[in-house]
């Protein structure tokens, strides 16, 4: 990425951020959603049986995909409504760096409702927890965060000018997280659980990977077309 690229993300970003920090809509609905999800699986699971550790990871991941259709959907909705998107659009900018501005301004609204997620789910779902266990499920975190927010700024850009945006990008978007979703709560059972695999959970790192490089390459290919389009 050149200088300028790297002046126009930055400034981007900083405008997404700003404006959440304004207004408080995206990530403190994120937030809420997430610790809603947790208490409703805490008194499904969590009171029917003495040790919730092996359903931990599952009910994390569960609760992180839901949460991210959720900050998904509030992209460019800011920019719908005040009429932003088009003088983005017209500015001597790449598609590339906007769809990047998107993902790292997503990420970070995931990390920060991780924040809180992931302790108490360690809490509440967890017997036997350490920080290194914690440090792990971190790693585990910042992968399956990046390919969230690939597939969610490339799915969004896409259903932008789509008249039923609100249902359309769920649609498409949950199946897409499926792998992650599978994934990511493999390794973090796999350093929650009583086996402690790590093995098996380098494997799992190693599929999110993946998985986030080759969305990556798909955004890069496509989406110097998807808003023109």
């Amino acid at each position: 990425m050149n200088p300028a690229m790297a002046r126009q993300l930055r400034a981007l970003l900083t405008k997404d951020l700003r404006l959440e920090l304004r207004t408080r809509e995206t990530a403190v609905a994120m937030g809420l959603f997430a610790l809603v999800g947790m208490v409703i699986f805490q008194f499904a699971i969590g009171t029917r049986t003495d040790d919730a550790t092996p359903f931990a990871g599952g009910i994390i991941w569960a609760t992180l995909a839901l949460t991210a259709v959720l900050g998904v959907g509030r992209t460019w909705v800011a920019e719908r409504e005040q009429r932003v998107l088009d003088a983005l659009l017209a500015a001597p900018v790449p598609r590339l760096v906007l769809m990047s501005a998107r993902a790292v301004a997503l990420v970070l609204y995931l990390l920060a409702v991780q924040v809180v997620v992931v302790p108490l789910a360690m809490i509440f779902f967890v017997r036997e927890g350490s920080f290194a266990d914690l440090g792990l499920t971190v790693v585990v975190c910042l992968l399956a965060d990046v390919a969230i927010a690939l597939v969610g700024a490339l799915l969004a850009s896409m259903s932008v000018f789509s008249r039923a945006r609100e249902l359309l990008l769920p649609v498409l978007l949950l199946p897409s997280l499926i792998p992650v979703v599978i994934a990511a709560a493999g390794a973090t059972h796999a350093v929650l659980g009583p086996a402690h695999a790590l093995d098996e959970y380098w494997r799992y790192c190693v599929f999110l990977a993946v998985y986030a490089v080759v969305f990556g390459l798909v955004a890069f290919a496509t989406f110097d077309h998807i808003l023109d389009d």
